[in-house]
């Protein structure tokens, strides 16, 4: 499971190389909640490629979803799907070979619940 905590950089990774390789990857990200979909592109920063991938990317507001930002509006469950791409800026998933998918945890900052606190402090009990 991967982890994306909304509003920063989030590193990521993942073990792509057992499926294949490619110079850029995209994510697929689908809410489980909403159906939603939202894409990016990242590239791999690892420094050992054949043992695992490594990618930083940003969940932001009006993103670049060419240089690994994405928008996840809600907190929740979301499923990530990611592909070999040989292309830096192609977001359509058809033809690509699926190298991963897996369940992503988005948290973030959450608006505070506003709750009654008026009312009566003193209760009677009865039949004491």
């Amino acid at each position: 499971m991967i982890n994306i905590e909304r509003n920063s950089a989030n590193e990521i990774a993942l073990t792509l190389t057992e499926r294949g390789t490619a110079t850029y990857y995209l994510f697929k990200f689908q809410s489980d909640n909403t159906e939603a979909v939202k894409y990016c592109i990242a590239t791999d920063s690892s420094a050992y490629p054949e043992r695992f991938n490594k990618f930083t990317i940003t969940e932001q507001t009006s993103p670049d979803n060419l240089n690994a930002e994405v928008e996840l509006p809600t907190e929740g469950q979301w499923r990530y799907f990611v592909y070999a791409n040989s292309s830096s800026s192609n977001l359509d998933p058809t033809g690509l070979l699926e190298l991963e998918s897996g369940i992503v945890k988005v948290t973030g900052t959450q608006t505070p619940v506003t709750s009654y606190s008026g009312g009566n402090s003193t209760y009677v009990v009865y039949g004491s």
